[in-house]
């Protein structure tokens, strides 16, 4: 009893313990999860960061990459066109505010004087207005100008009484009269620190970010722009951007320290509490289990004590921890020596006393040693005779702690009844050895059990003796391996998987041939148990008949096969190529023609059999001055010719190129017979080079049309610019000076008059020439940005009948230069679309129509057409040919019937139209005549409440 509350209250210790140890990794496990989970929370506010100072970098940099482009593209306008008028920029500074609304103001300085502005803001004492005025910004100028390239400065208090940032860029010009030195104006874009800061959007990232955003440069100690110094002296990182000689610095400082979120906390508590519960109920459950296992370790003892076999357990060290009662039995008068704790040598040492085995042991020492030395493998089994004629079956496992099962069990009467079956299955193999025929007995698993001396006769390339057990799917494999022909159903078969499977059906038959002509035929039956019985018979004698039978029709029958099937190959070769064979006879009588001709040409091979190369061709060339009289020439010389390239027309409308060769034939004794040769269609060979070369010519004549295009205007600016460079020269200028000696004030009057109007006109013939440079330059921009698909639409509601009388009147200039009159017939619709687009549209087919009509009349007229607003151009000029009009919304085209260079343009107008126009979701198309004239017809869509 008090060993029985021992062994419980060791038992509650043990389990309290495991409780108490469960309880302390929870706890270590929170603490790690929460020091983990915060970790990444630091991690993640690092990496938001980093991305948010990463795109504030980004936007900063792309800012003032855009308005770096953009002061270029005013510095290149302005070196284009120096003369432009302060309307004209004022018109092109509001396409630029339209790119860029944050840059409210445009300025040209010359010199120190603003000789051109635009603002968004009022323009009142800013045009002409001295920035000498302005000590740092005249510094700012002259850096300008001594380094030649764009500078920032800012932020800085502007005129305008704000603060904003200035970026100049250096633009080279020539002065009016040609003469003096390039002077260098500066082009100065201005923008407010709001509207920049607007841009950046920095608000969006305040909340979460102390932000600090800095600038300084060579000239300016570090100003801030937006936060405070204090943010950049503080931060753990700062992002350097050099941008136009200046350096910005921009740094964020998280608001907040990343602490533990209650709800990832409570979700840790909950999977540590569930987590420590379960483990909980797994040791509860683990501790009933041991004490289960304990109370049917008693069990088994009792089991083991009724069992028929006899049972030992040795531990490690060889000794007995349990037993039954067999086990004793089974070893008499040395049961004594069986107990527990008795070790194994003292167990082996009494069964040599109590003389327990039926053969004497001479050398018992050696053989207790051996015994106790002998590993024992697992599942060993072996067999002892005892002195009172029992025998018995060891069988000994080891176990997983080192020691050994032992299990003896009675064979007596199992080996009796084996030897009585033993005497039986020998009789029978007698009798199955006495059978002149092969025999074989699988079982139901059709393995190998039984075969006579027949059976295992080797045939030539079997290296090894038939073995019991063997399987019927092995045994059939190597049979076929070394067979020669195997018939099933008097079908040959060489797959041993279908083989097999017809010997394992219930009843079957096949025949096969092995090495030195040997036939054999095989017979397979079910047996009740579900074996097979197999039977093999020779039958080389029959199948010696039958092939002597046979020999001389096979022989027939296949020398008649080979020669269809020679004769079949060849006319499947002709008929699947796409060249084709010809014959013909000494005559140049066509005699045969293959398949092939038919699918290439397209015509029948049969309505040229027949024929001559005459009836055929034509009259034949007489000289070998072209391919084909070559090849005709050659025939008649009787000579041989490869790869001859000609063209003809077999269909009418249809010019095929053909590559011919032929070879002479003769007769046996050496008469001219014909010719024999192969053809093929070569056309789509030729067409891809015909292509290739239009594709060329097309290149240079794109080449040449530039290069005159902009000769032309350049020639006038020069050309013009000379005469005003050297006026002194000019009749006009002469008469004045005359004039001005004479003293006739009339007279001076009119030598004034008359040249102010010679200047005039050079003046206006080079402005003329720079708006056409201008306008070429400008279509070039917008070819290359359709094609970069990089083309900007602002689309909205236009009114198109208003934007449409605008445009005209812009024109009407144009049309009375060549005395045209403009009809115009609009309707009062909105459309979806982009005004300034439409304007180009409208402007570039009135100007064809304009250029292409030398008299009479231009309308234009809107109408309605489903939920589109179709727009009509038509004018009475020369026209376009139908060739034309599939090619004049084509790239660098314009219609050469009834239009020569003396119209200006590399037709790239109607191209961009069309690209525009598709852009915004409409259609173009042309209807014209030569003579009569030419309508160009184009659709946006129509306005409405879901566009």
């Amino acid at each position: 009893m008090p060993q029985k509350i021992t062994d419980k209250l060791i038992e509650c210790l043990i389990e309290a313990a495991s409780y108490i140890a469960i309880l302390l990794i929870c706890i270590a496990a929170y603490l790690m999860l929460s020091y983990t989970e915060l970790n990444e929370l630091r991690e993640e506010q690092r990496q938001d960061l980093f991305a948010a100072r990463s795109e504030i970098a980004a936007k900063i940099q792309q800012s003032f990459s855009n308005k770096h482009l953009i002061s270029r593209s005013v510095s290149a306008a302005f070196t284009i066109n120096p003369d432009i008028t302060q309307d004209e920029f004022y018109a092109f500074g509001e396409a630029i505010n339209v790119e860029d609304p944050s840059i409210d103001t445009i300025a040209i300085v010359n010199g120190t004087i603003v000789t051109h502005l635009y603002s968004t803001l009022s323009m009142e004492n800013l045009l002409g207005r001295d920035l000498a005025e302005r000590p740092e910004q005249l510094l700012e100028l002259e850096k300008v100008r001594q380094e030649g390239s764009t500078r920032l400065s800012g932020p800085t208090w502007l005129l305008r009484e704000y603060s904003g940032f200035v970026m100049r860029q250096p633009v080279s010009t020539k002065s009016t009269d040609g003469d003096g030195p390039e002077n260098t104006d500066i082009v100065s874009l201005v923008f407010s620190t709001e509207a920049f800061l607007d841009e950046l959007g920095l608000d969006r990232f305040s909340e979460r970010y102390d932000i600090g955003l800095s600038v300084e440069s060579e000239t300016q100690s570090r100003q801030p722009v937006y936060g405070n110094l204090a943010t950049l002296n503080d931060a753990q990182a700062i992002s350097t951007l050099p941008i136009l000689g200046t350096v910005w610095n921009l740094a964020l400082i998280p608001r907040e320290t990343p602490s533990l979120i209650p709800s990832r906390e409570s979700r840790i508590l909950t999977l540590l509490l569930i987590g420590g519960v379960l483990a909980m109920m797994l040791t509860r459950y683990l501790h009933v289990l041991r004490r289960r296992n304990r109370r049917a370790a008693h069990h088994i003892k009792t089991a083991l004590d009724t069992a028929p076999s006899g049972f030992v357990l040795f531990d490690a060290n060889d000794r007995i921890e349990l037993f039954n009662d067999r086990f004793a039995e089974l070893l008499g008068d040395a049961a004594s020596s069986v107990h527990r704790g008795a070790s194994r040598e003292s167990l082996l040492r009494a069964t040599l006393r109590h003389n327990i085995f039926k053969i004497p042991i001479d050398d018992e020492e050696g053989w207790v040693k051996e015994q106790l030395q002998r590993l024992t493998v697992r599942g060993e089994r072996n067999t002892a005779a005892l002195s009172d004629g029992t025998w018995l079956q060891i069988l000994e496992h080891t176990t997983s702690s080192g020691g050994r099962v032992m299990i003896l069990n009675d064979i007596t009467e199992t080996l009796q009844s084996r030897e009585r079956a033993k005497v039986a299955e020998q009789r029978l193999n007698d009798a199955i050895d006495a059978l002149p025929v092969g025999f074989w007995l699988f079982d139901a698993n059709d393995r190998l059990v039984l075969f006579n001396t027949v059976a295992s006769e080797k045939f030539e390339g079997v290296n090894r003796d038939l073995a019991m057990g063997r399987p019927i799917e092995d045994l059939v494999r190597r049979r076929v391996e070394i067979s020669k022909l195997v018939l099933v159903q008097g079908k040959p078969v060489d797959d041993y998987k279908l083989i097999t499977q017809t010997l394992q059906d219930e009843t079957s038959q096949i025949e096969v041939r092995y090495s030195e002509g040997r036939w054999f035929r095989y017979y397979t039956r079910r047996t009740s148990e579900g074996g097979l019985v197999m039977f093999r018979v020779e039958i080389t004698d029959l199948r010696e008949q039958q092939r002597q039978i046979e020999a001389s029709n096979t022989e027939l029958r296949a020398a008649l096969r080979k020669r269809d099937e020679a004769e079949q190959r060849l006319q499947a070769v002709a008929d699947m190529t796409s060249e084709w064979y010809w014959e013909q006879d000494a005559e140049m009588r066509l005699t045969h023609i293959s398949e092939g001709f038919s699918r290439a040409m397209l015509v029948d091979r049969k309505d040229n059999i027949g024929k001559t190369r005459a009836e055929i061709f034509g009259p034949l060339p007489t000289t070998a001055e072209t391919p084909f009289g070559e090849m005709v020439q050659k025939m008649i010389a009787q000579e041989p010719f490869r790869d001859i390239i000609f063209s003809h027309s077999f269909t009418p409308d249809t010019i095929k190129w053909v590559r011919m060769s032929g070879k002479p034939l003769y007769s046996p004794e050496g008469l001219f017979t014909g010719y024999i040769g192969m053809a093929a269609d070569v056309t789509p060979l030729y067409q891809a080079l015909r292509e290739a070369k239009q594709a060329d010519e097309a290149k240079t004549q794109f080449l040449n049309m530039i290069s005159h295009e902009l000769r032309t205007p350049l020639t006038a600016v020069l050309g013009f610019n000379s005469f005003l460079a050297n006026h002194t020269k000019l009749p006009s200028h002469n008469a004045l000076r005359e004039s001005l000696s004479s003293g006739d004030e009339a007279t001076i009057r009119t030598a004034l008059e008359q040249f102010e109007k010679d200047i005039g006109q050079f003046t206006g013939r080079i402005q003329a020439a720079g708006t056409q440079l201008k306008a070429l330059i400008d279509d070039m921009l917008d070819l290359a940005r359709i094609e970069a698909n990089n083309l900007r639409l602002n689309l909205g509601c236009v009114e198109s009948a208003a934007v449409a009388s605008s445009v005209i009147e812009q024109t009407q200039t144009l049309a009375s230069e060549k005395g045209l009159e403009i009809k115009f017939d609009l309707i009062d619709a909105l459309i979806y679309a982009d005004e300034t687009r439409f304007r180009q549209i409208l402007t570039n087919l009135l100007g064809n129509a304009y250029k292409f009509t030398d008299e009479g009349l231009v309308e234009v007229r809107s109408s309605l057409q489903n939920d589109m607003v179709v727009f009509e151009v038509q004018d009475f000029g020369i026209g376009i040919s139908k060739e034309m009009q599939n090619q004049i919304f084509d790239r660098f085209a314009q219609a050469k019937d009834g239009t020569d260079r003396r119209n200006n343009g590399v037709g790239l107008g109607l191209a961009i139209c069309k690209d525009l126009i598709a852009a915004q979701n409409g259609w173009i198309k042309v209807k014209s005549e030569i003579g009569t004239g030419t309508t160009m017809s184009f659709a946006l869509p129509l306005w409405c409440s879901k566009a």
